[in-house]
């Protein structure tokens, strides 16, 4: 059975809905207006609220109704992740309908701004995938990422929305009037991935709202969209090698691992493995690539398994499961909105400093990138021009916050490591640091993370009984 954990924060829910408009304010799916159970909405909120009478956008909410109507527990609201994941999605609300959070509380989902049903930006996901598939070196794909850059920037002008709106502040403003118009006197933030950062934020800006908050897998505001994913990588395959290596099964059938994944990225350079998905897309995968595929497998709750088998697929030029995680990311790929994740991270989370040529110096910190990584190298480099807005670095912070929260991390994570949930916790004076000895994204036991989170919202005060999680104890 799917579990709320790993749809959220692995986004395997390709079906998203594709009928929302690209311009203008959108108007809600037929399924959802009619759905049973489900109040829906769009609440208009300015596209700058700094400029209350400039452009308004929509902001599409959903409220899951309790089956307890006595209850009077207060409501869980959603943060999606990536940025760019929207939530407002047939199979999701049928699913949850069906959870046992429905239970006693309603239920809040809401796209955030630039994202499915709330005014969607126009998404470049698909068109920056293609260069990814491209046979192309990391200067050819550099120039590719630059024109894809430029045509979205073209149409975000021809739509009359500004990429340099769409960030955590505003989102976390829009949260704000979603609040006062929905009229509960406290909420459960629970938020995953991205949606840890968005969450505390609100938690920092509406303190009085929030009874309690749920983190799993937490992105912080502060650091380097391109220096963290290198330094989380390099940690997490440097702990599954580790893994291998102690675990007798494991490093009879893969022995030398590290030697065998060098020995593969130092092969794609020179023979990149030719394949396509769906039979319909030709995809190259070469040196930058093969490390960004392993990188997106260790985002699976069984990466320490899964990831010596592909890299020995890389090394050997074939293997089910490279189509496999080239499945994952095209469903991925489905499932983000690219153009809000860019602005969002533009805004925030790229450090001016880091110049071409400091990130080039940063590589030589990691014996285990050898090559630059795949996609999010280019989009960086790129994605400097994406627009002029950037949050000054010392408010990248988040403030103090008394509010009881509970922080989920995995150990083997390789984009939102165990550090993470340390620099939270600095800033929470009753805040629960859980780090699970678990591979993947917010992944582990979702039946237990489930109790355990139900338990938490009931009774913040304390900490639940956690007996039935794989923690992991330095």
């Amino acid at each position: 059975m799917r579990t709320l954990c790993l749809i959220l924060y692995l986004y395997l829910s390709i079906f998203l809905s594709a009928s929302a408009q690209d311009t203008g304010i959108p108007d809600l799916p037929e399924w959802l207006v009619h759905h049973e159970n489900v109040k829906s909405g769009l609440l208009l909120v300015p596209e700058n609220h700094d400029n209350p009478d400039g452009r308004e956008i929509a902001i599409a909410y959903a409220v899951l109704q309790r089956r307890n109507k006595a209850s009077k527990a207060y409501p869980v609201i959603l943060f999606s992740g990536g940025p760019g994941e929207s939530s407002l999605d047939q199979g999701l609300v049928d699913f949850l309908l069906k959870h046992p959070f429905l239970e006693e509380r309603d239920f809040i989902l809401f796209d955030q701004r630039g994202i499915g049903y709330s005014s969607p930006l126009p998404d470049m996901s698909m068109d920056t995938f293609l260069v990814m598939a491209a046979d192309a070196d990391p200067t050819r794909e550099r120039i590719l990422m630059d024109s894809v850059i430029r045509k979205y920037q073209e149409l975000c002008v021809e739509r009359n929305a500004d990429p340099r709106f769409y960030n955590t502040v505003q989102n976390a403003r829009d949260v704000g009037v979603l609040f006062k118009h929905l009229g509960y006197d406290k909420y459960n933030l629970f938020g995953g991935s991205y949606g840890t950062r968005l969450a505390r934020v609100v938690q920092d800006n509406f303190p009085a709202y929030v009874h309690a908050s749920i983190l799993d897998s937490p992105s912080p505001l502060s650091g380097d969209f391109l220096i963290n994913r290198l330094d989380s990588y390099n940690l997490a395959l440097t702990r599954i090698f580790e893994y291998c290596d102690k675990t007798p099964e494991c490093n009879q059938k893969y022995p030398d691992l590290r030697s065998t994944y060098l020995s593969a990225i130092a092969g794609l350079r020179e023979n990149p493995i030719k394949t396509s998905i769906n039979d319909t897309i030709e995809f190259a995968i070469n040196a930058q690539d093969g490390i960004y595929l392993l990188r997106r497998l260790l985002y699976m709750g069984n990466a320490r398994e899964k990831a010596p088998e592909m890299i020995r697929a890389l090394h050997m030029g074939s293997g089910e499961i490279i189509q496999e995680v080239l499945g994952f990311e095209w469903l991925l790929t489905g499932a983000l909105n690219m153009s809000m994740l860019l602005s969002v991270e533009k805004f925030e989370n790229f450090n001016p400093e880091n110049t071409a040529s400091v990130i080039s110096g940063n590589y030589d910190k990691y014996p285990l990138i050898p090559v630059t990584l795949g996609y999010f190298d280019a989009i960086y480099q790129a994605g400097r021009n994406w627009h002029t807005a950037s949050m000054p670095l010392n408010e990248r912070k988040f403030g103090k916050s008394d509010t009881p929260t509970l922080i989920f991390v995995n150990r083997y994570d390789p984009v939102t490591p165990p550090e993470n949930g340390r620099l939270f916790m600095e800033d929470l004076s009753r805040g629960h640091l859980l780090i699970l000895d678990e591979g993947g994204h917010g992944q582990g036991n979702q039946q237990c993370k489930e109790l355990v989170m139900m338990d938490f919202m009931a009774t913040p005060d304390s900490l639940p009984d956690v007996s039935c999680l794989n923690l992991y104890s330095e």
